[in-house]
């Protein structure tokens, strides 16, 4: 994510996210892999690429709650 992770509306940037932990879960599931297998053109394992792309996933999360949290702290 690196570069890009603070560009974007927050609450599009966590749909995205949530649409690369479900496809790491399901390319796992479709090609019956263990945690362990390589994907083909990676250099990680799937469940290295889970773990990244669930830490991606919280990090808007985090965004999200703020963004919200702004906005309700400005009404007071």
């Amino acid at each position: 994510m690196g570069e890009f992770r603070n560009i974007g509306e927050p609450a599009a940037a966590l749909a995205e996210e949530c649409s690369e932990v479900i496809k790491v879960i399901a390319k796992k599931i479709r090609f019956n892999e263990d945690w362990d297998t390589m994907a083909p053109d990676h250099d990680v394992t799937r469940w290295q690429q889970l773990v990244s792309e669930m830490d991606d996933l919280l990090y808007q999360w985090e965004r999200l709650k703020r963004q919200v949290n702004r906005k309700e702290d400005s009404h007071d």
